[in-house]
Parts: structure tokens; sequence; C-alpha cells
């Protein structure tokens, strides 16, 4: 799967704005020892995220995103990661089978 299938997808269900997922969110973020900061906005029906790590690597960039996931996720989740220069981005749709979704747009820096 690839970003393009993903926000295909993510049209044919509910992502409207919901406080719920921003506070969970945000309330996630500040528990984490790695996060030096973070913000989230929405925008065009998705949440728009960038977080900066104390030790920003693949792999604890993986751990963060393995336990957003764990915590905030609905009954179906995909996910598609791009690797960059200095960040790592991830795509993150997630569905309950009413259709209720969020999608997901974060910058791991």
């Amino acid at each position: 799967m690839n970003k393009d299938v993903l926000l295909e997808l993510s049209k044919d269900l509910n992502t409207e704005y919901e406080i719920g997922i921003w506070s969970e969110t945000t309330d996630f973020f500040e528990r984490q020892d790695n996060i030096v900061d973070s913000s989230i906005n929405y925008n065009d029906k998705q949440y728009n995220i960038v977080i900066k790590l104390k030790e920003f690597n693949l792999n604890a960039v993986k751990t963060i995103f393995a336990s957003l996931v764990r915590f905030i996720e609905y009954n179906s989740t995909f996910y598609v990661r791009e690797d960059k220069k200095d960040s790592f981005v991830y795509y993150l749709l997630s569905s309950t089978d009413s259709k209720k979704a969020f999608l997901f747009y974060i910058v791991f820096q």
C-alpha cells in the first residue's frame, strides 16, 4: 500500500474533526519522555502532527509510533511510512465498522 491508496480509502470514511482524538493524542504526547516538542492541528479532514524527539533515530520513532497506534486506534488501522533525509513521515488511517475514522499526517524530527 502507498499513501495515495491510503488517502483514497479515507475519502469513503467520516474523518471529521473530533475533540476526543485531539485531546487523547495531546495527552499521549505529554506523557512521552523522548518527545521534546509536539504540535497538532486539523486541516482538510486530517490531523497534522509534528513531533521533535530528544533522540532522533528510526528505532525511537518506531517505538513512539507503535505506542501511539496502540493507544488511539479504532478497529481497522493502516499506515504508510516515508523516510526522508531529516524526518520520518507517517500517514495513519484508523476507522470503526460504522465508518467513523481519523487520518493522521505525522512528521517525526
